[in-house]
């Protein structure tokens, strides 16, 4: 299929069943009613945290999630947390990385080979930090109501407040009441349901005045841009999403890469790599990051310009619906699936590659309700809300003195290197190097230095009483940076804090003071 017939689709329909979403409120006949003080759509790494402090601090709190498992991607494919600077965590992100490693004390045992892989619980089978999810979520009941496969249907807004929230249960309709609203998707969906205004594609570089904004090309290796005719456009082009999966070659684990379906219509995107193996580009399987229990997690690659990724797809996801979101989803899953039988049964593809792939398969532990494959793709990133105040790329650049700005009431650190996947395929490469790729051979040494999160980010301009600790209001290359579970969870605590805080002071959420919430949960906000 056409990647533009493709986006057409599922731009259509999706555009359609958000402008339902956004009409529903009201059509509430037969629908469960309750009230709770918090309520918390999306359960990601940093909504679960949101929800874990509420309750925590004795707030009635529901959180509700589309999928049938916590956790977001950290349970889903993305086993090796992101964090170059691991000092500069705390909080639940630590508490988190803690009940890993003693889940991993355990099964393994401090002794066992494989118990060096956990790097002291900063790596995880996604089975194991699901499970420890679960424990973490488990442990504030009744307090907190966990509400799994409940998909959003209507956000009733009066005035300048979110009043109630309408989600389609498999067994029922739940019209919920509350105090204050956090959205811990990725993709902002709780905030666009409330018409908090958004954007989703790339500023051009003179919007805010940042270098490496809009469209770019870049050598990974050196760190060099390569400038183009358009270099610094804005563009509705975002960085590929994958499915980021699990393989192992252990035997008795191993669960047979099957042809999918579809596999013809995807096989033009995996015949370009004939070329690459045959010119040297490419030479072997990169095998990714290894677990305990012989597993592999496996991502999209920059290097290989036909990998796990699929830029150009994706485009619309953040907008769409549940329907065309399933769509991408299978669409991507279907990509990873044919992508490693190609490579493992195609006879054009060169032995050596062949070898080293063939003794690969699913992991018959991982992903058990789903067929093996992750329960969700890797969406990198998808709105990203008009806040009180915005994160740009500025704000993680240091003056002369090796400072980053400082910014009013800051809450939390982003810390991570300026980090993007391709935002479009193979055919608009420029020198072998994909358009959109922001990457930096060393991380911690890179242009981007830890840089402070204003609390105002997470609010949004026009609505009183919602927090937006993930989709917050920053630029496409500020996400780059702050698109990282230990972020968004630490985020997503002051969030959760800032509820009780709103609650404690009979206040919405954009009045109360914010100028403690960080040291109160001794997160830091000092860049060092």
């Amino acid at each position: 299929m056409q990647r533009r017939d493709f986006l057409q689709t599922t731009l259509a329909t999706g555009s359609l069943a958000l402008a339902a979403v956004q009409s529903a409120a009201g059509n509430d006949k037969g629908a469960q009613s309750s009230a709770c003080d918090v309520f918390v759509y999306g359960s990601t790494p940093g909504g679960i945290a949101a929800a874990i402090e509420a309750a925590r601090r004795g707030l009635r709190v529901t959180l509700a999630c589309p999928y049938l498992h916590p956790g977001g991607m950290a349970a889903s494919g993305l086993c090796t947390t992101d964090a170059v600077r691991r000092h500069l965590f705390g909080g639940l992100v630590l508490e988190f990385v803690r009940r890993v490693r003693e889940e991993y004390v355990s099964m393994l045992g401090e002794q066992h080979p494989d118990f060096k892989l956990i790097h002291d619980g900063w790596y995880y089978e996604p089975s194991v930090a699901q499970r420890v999810f679960n424990q973490m979520i488990a442990l504030q009941a009744p307090r907190l109501r966990y509400l799994p496969a409940h998909h959003l249907e209507a956000a009733q807004c009066e005035g300048a407040k979110i009043v109630s929230v309408r989600l389609e249960g498999e067994r029922a309709t739940q019209l919920i009441r509350a105090q204050t609203f956090i959205d811990g998707t990725y993709e902002g969906d709780l905030a666009a349901a409330a018409k908090v205004p958004y954007r989703v594609g790339r500023e051009a570089q003179d919007e805010f005045n940042e270098p490496l904004a809009g469209i770019h090309y870049m050598n990974f290796r050196t760190g060099k841009q390569i400038v183009t005719a358009d270099s610094g456009q804005a563009s509705p082009a975002i960085q590929a999403f994958c499915a980021r999966s699990i393989f192992t070659d252990d035997p008795a684990q191993r669960v047979p890469i099957e042809k999918p379906a579809t596999y013809e219509e995807h096989l033009p995107d995996f015949e370009p790599l004939l070329g690459d193996f045959k010119s040297g580009r490419v030479t072997r399987w990169s095998s990714g990051a290894k677990l305990p229990g012989r597993k592999i997690e496996a991502n999209g690659h920059i290097e290989w310009l036909t990998s796990l990724n699929c830029p150009g797809k994706n485009w619309t996801w953040p907008e769409a619906a549940r329907e065309p979101r399933a769509q991408l989803a299978k669409f991507h899953i279907d990509h990873a699936a044919g992508m490693l039988w190609f490579l493992q049964n195609d006879k054009r593809v060169p032995e050596n590659i062949r070898s080293q792939v063939a003794s690969l398969g699913l992991h018959k532990q991982e992903f058990v309700t789903s067929g093996h494959w992750p329960w969700q793709i890797y969406v990198r990133q998808g709105r990203r809300i008009e806040g009180r105040a915005k994160i740009t790329q500025l704000n993680f650049m240091p003056d002369k003195d090796g400072r980053t700005p400082r910014v009013e009431h800051p809450i939390a650190l982003g810390e991570h290197s300026f980090d993007v996947h391709p935002c479009q395929d193979r055919s608009k490469a420029v020198d072998g190097f994909m358009e959109g790729v922001l990457w930096y051979p060393s991380k911690a040494t890179g242009p981007a230095r830890p840089g402070q999160i204003p609390y105002g980010a997470l609010l949004p301009k026009n609505i009183d009483n919602l927090l937006v600790p993930v989709a917050m209001s920053c630029t496409h290359v500020a996400m780059s940076v702050l698109r990282m579970e230990p972020v968004w969870m630490t985020t997503g605590q002051i969030a959760g804090y800032a509820a009780f805080r709103a609650h404690e002071q009979s206040m919405d959420v954009a009045a109360i003071d914010p100028a403690k919430l960080a040291s109160d949960l001794k997160i830091a906000t000092a860049p060092t």
